[in-house]
């Protein structure tokens, strides 16, 4: 009785901290919550279960939840003219609340504009009670000050009542009910534009992989044909080095940029880089610069040095000219000294982080020496006076890539593009960067995020991020998730978000087991929503959620109400006999696309290359489900064909027996078949105009395959003057309206 007892204690605590009993995949299978499984996330959320003593103290702890203190770390108030209020709960030594409390307050905006107040509050009516360690709390509502703003204000009370005097603080969130969409797109019109692997784009003058002067260029191509935006995959920071993942969804920061996208030839500093420029005319940087060019893949390593290498330079002639930030003695030094100091602790940090990696020759801070493994340890603090020049190097180039990203949406604006620039939020950093190592207490232990298993992943995906941990992020007032946000919502432009479902839950996986035996954890959604539209609206930024996978009907409700665009995926909008659905029923507050980077391309999809792929890598857990995949595929073609005939934009064929390649008819029709959507927005990948066959990633691959490193077939100057981009650009824009 007593293992029982136990394992019910450890299941109800499992419970408190968010942890669902069961999941249904895609398939229909539901998968039940294990015991092990409850121990191994509550161990990676470091909650104390092992002693029967501290669980019990635990589960009653959670068990009081808002209960537990005078005030909760986080609460929500609605920006209005008319005195919003707080809740409190404050202690009272029977089931009847105090007379009367005594109240202190202040609050403080983010601008710094501090508010007190003394006030005297008689519980009204029959106020909520509830019991606690020695006596009860009841809630009561604390006036605030009149006419907030929408922002973060931090709340200070100091009540007295009761025979207790008590001291609570809270991050109150004033936000607006939804995240911002343009009045021009709520009024009806349809808009479409371009989305494409920046790091694939070849060109005449990049070093091997695009870069942020190939964007700038893609905005005045875009602008020509019509686009109303232009896409990107994240733009995280990332390694470059050997051993390091290339993909850009597990980055070792979401808050900073990858420089390996610098245009160094456009930074201000080559024209008076006498070094430089010598080593950009070398034969042996030629040389180098034409082999990366020729290359099939990217070779971030290589290219990483060339960069690593001149930014060095430009940096020691920024300092001659300009001064160091701590001694800036020009118009430009200053406003780098300016941006450093806006960076504040954590670009400083990001600084200290990389001069450690290089200096340790190793990306992941888990395998350092063990004082260098806290951020805040005098080792640390040492290191980075020992190596300023080299912490301020990374602030440089954080500095560049920001301006240049300036470039590119004033170029956006310049050419006509309703919106600046379509940024991708990746789900989670990877667990030896920087955000990990910066975060330590935020972040899970050994387990890690993915997905169950569904059609195109028959095993569950396990993406190697660790789990924020729901509570610790609240306690923190959520603050690296405002950062984040901060850091990559383009003003006046559009953000995705990665597995957008993150918001409500998400499925970790202990260490060692397979993806189906993870348990879904459950996220403080209502609070994630309101900063994701403050965040929205004060940059004037439409987000669009990417719903795919395991998506219960209520979270798509939810992100509609707030704002949040859904995600449509042509493959995955069928009815109940696997047709198409027709144009007319996606919702007009979606984004409407052909595929994603997860999934294969139209080409690809119909020559079953994706299928072959996964047969040849043994990526099927039984033969059964490779044979219906190919069925299912065969059939999906028929019904390709028959859907894009229907409407009049096929005239004949193509054979959906002949899959040796995918017809340029049948791709300019299917794009035309999604132009005529009621989604209020379409993306067009490149891969889709040019007939692409290879995807860019296959998920629950890693060396098997070059995820993340494959070029377009054709240089960007190829693009432009091929006529087939403005063939079909025509097309959208009539079926479009635009």
């Amino acid at each position: 009785m007593a293992g029982k007892d136990i394992a019910k204690k450890i299941e109800a605590l499992g419970c408190a901290c968010g942890i669902t009993g069961q999941y249904w995949d895609n398939f229909g299978v539901r998968h039940h919550t294990s015991q092990a499984t409850y121990r191994q996330l509550l161990s990676a959320m470091r909650v104390p279960w092992a002693d029967p003593e501290d669980l019990a103290r635990e589960l009653a702890r959670r068990r009081l939840g808002p209960w537990g203190a005078l005030l909760e770390p986080v609460q929500l108030i609605a920006p209005v003219p008319a005195a919003a209020t707080a809740t409190a709960r404050v202690w009272s030594p029977s089931p009847a609340p105090p007379d009367a409390v005594e109240v202190q307050g202040e609050m403080i905006s983010e601008h710094g504009t501090r508010y007190h107040w003394e006030t005297r509050l008689q519980p009204e009516g029959d106020p909520k009670s509830h019991a606690v360690p020695e006596g009860f709390r009841a809630a009561v509502a604390v006036p605030l000050p009149a006419n907030l703003e929408m922002g973060y204000y931090e709340l200070t009370l100091r009540v007295r009542g009761g025979g207790r005097e008590e001291t609570g603080r809270s991050r109150l969130i004033a936000a607006p009910p939804r995240a911002y969409i343009p009045d021009w797109l709520e009024q009806g019109q349809r808009c479409w534009g371009l989305n494409l692997p920046l790091y694939a784009v070849k060109s005449r003058t990049n070093w091997g992989m695009g870069d942020f002067a190939d964007l700038q260029e893609i905005m005045r191509w875009a602008g020509s044909l019509g686009a109303a935006f232009v896409g990107v995959n994240p733009l995280h920071a990332a390694g470059g080095q050997a051993g390091d993942d290339p993909s850009p969804y597990s980055p070792l920061s979401r808050v900073f940029r990858n420089t390996l996208y610098l245009s160094l030839e456009s930074a201000p500093e080559m024209a008076a880089c006498r070094e430089a420029r010598e080593l950009l005319a070398s034969p042996e940087f030629q040389a180098a610069k034409a082999r990366l060019a020729a290359a099939a893949l990217v070779d971030y390593q290589e290219v990483c040095r060339l960069k690593r290498r001149v930014l060095e330079w430009l940096y020691r002639t920024f300092c001659q000219v300009h001064g160091t930030p701590e001694e800036a003695r020009t118009p430009r030094g200053l406003e780098f000294a300016e941006f450093v100091a806006a960076g504040g602790e954590s670009l400083a940090g990001f600084g200290q982080f990389r001069a450690l990696a290089d200096f340790f020759q190793d990306r992941d801070w888990r395998r350092w020496p063990e004082p260098y493994q806290d951020p805040r340890s005098p080792a640390v603090a040492e290191f980075a006076r020992e190596h300023r020049r080299e912490v301020a190097l990374f602030q440089y180039g954080q500095w560049l890539a920001e301006s240049q990203l300036d470039g590119v949406c004033r170029e956006a604006r310049e050419q006509g593009l309703p919106f600046s620039l379509y940024e991708d939020l990746a789900l989670g950093a990877g667990p030896g960067g920087f955000d990990t190592w910066a975060h330590q207490d935020l972040f899970a232990r050994d387990c890690a995020i993915g997905a169950p298993p569904d059609a195109f992943n028959p095993q569950g995906q396990n993406w190697g991020l660790p789990p924020l941990i729901p509570d610790r992020l609240r306690a923190a007032g959520y603050q690296l998730f405002i950062d984040t946000l901060r850091a990559n919502l383009p003003v006046g432009g559009l953000l995705r978000l990665d597995h957008v479902m993150g918001l409500f839950r998400l499925l970790w996986i202990p260490q060692g087991v397979a993806a189906a035996q993870g348990a879904y954890v459950n996220y403080p959604n209502r609070e994630l929503l309101a900063i994701l539209a403050l965040e929205s609206v004060r940059r004037r930024a439409l987000i669009i959620g990417e719903d795919l996978g395991t998506v219960p009907p209520h979270i798509r409700r939810d992100l509609g109400r707030t704002g949040v665009f859904s995600y449509r995926v042509f493959y995955f909008e069928r009815d109940g006999h696997h047709r198409f659905q027709p144009p007319e029923v996606y919702p007009p507050q979606a984004l409407a696309t052909v595929t994603t980077h997860d999934l294969p391309t139209l080409t690809g999809f119909w020559q079953g290359d994706d299928l072959a792929l996964k047969r040849r890598l043994h990526l099927y857990p039984e033969g059964e489900l490779a044979e219906a995949d190919a069925e299912g595929r065969a059939r999906d073609r028929r019904l390709l064909v028959e859907a894009l005939q229907q409407r009049g934009l096929l005239a004949a064929g193509p054979d959906p027996e002949a899959t040796e390649s995918c017809p340029a008819d049948l791709r300019a029709a299917a794009l035309t078949y999604l132009a005529q959507s009621e989604s209020s927005l379409m993306e067009v990948r490149l891969e889709e105009i040019f007939g692409v066959a290879e995807q860019q990633n296959l998920p629950g691959t890693t060396s098997e395959r070059p995820n993340w490193r494959i070029k377009l077939p054709l240089s960007l100057e190829d693009m432009e003057q091929s006529p087939e981009p403005a063939r079909i650009a025509a097309r959208l824009n009539h079926a479009r309206k635009r």
